[in-house]
């Protein structure tokens, strides 16, 4: 059997669940038959393209990239890669999946994960008192177009 799935035109994260059954005679003689069940379930993102990823060289500047890393059970929730000016974020992270389940959700998730690797990254050297102090500023600036 297949499966056709039509891609949204923003990543989604999906939740697959499949069953096969299979009807398995115990004996010629009789006609009663017993049933296997297996089933199988798996959280994908699905998206209608994959896009390239060009790395930038640190003379660039301007908002990296972003893609997904599936890493379910660790706690990391994004990096940046200053390499190709991206953040990878964990889309195998509870929180994610959380946050996955409303459009609004996931744009101030995925928001506030940028916010804190351009924080890190643009303020070296600060204390971590300074960085959520500026992490707090960026996030009342941000949520507020964020309508």
């Amino acid at each position: 059997a297949a499966v056709n799935v039509t891609a949204p035109a923003e990543p989604q994260l999906v939740r697959l669940k499949l069953t096969v059954t299979q009807a398995v005679s115990l004996n010629r003689r009789h006609t009663q038959n017993e049933d296997i069940v297996v089933e199988a379930e798996a959280v994908i993102t699905v998206t209608d393209s994959l896009l390239p990823i060009h790395p930038k060289t640190n003379t660039q500047q301007g908002l990296p990239n972003y893609t997904f890393e599936k890493r379910p059970g660790q706690i990391w929730r994004s990096r940046y890669e200053p390499d190709g000016n991206l953040i990878v974020i964990n889309n195998g992270h509870r929180d994610f999946a959380y946050a996955a389940s409303s459009k609004a959700l996931k744009l101030r998730y995925i928001c506030r994960l940028f916010g804190k690797e351009l924080i890190l990254h643009n303020f070296p050297g600060y204390t971590p008192d300074q960085l959520l102090e500026r992490l707090i500023e960026l996030t009342l600036y941000t949520e507020e177009n964020l309508r």
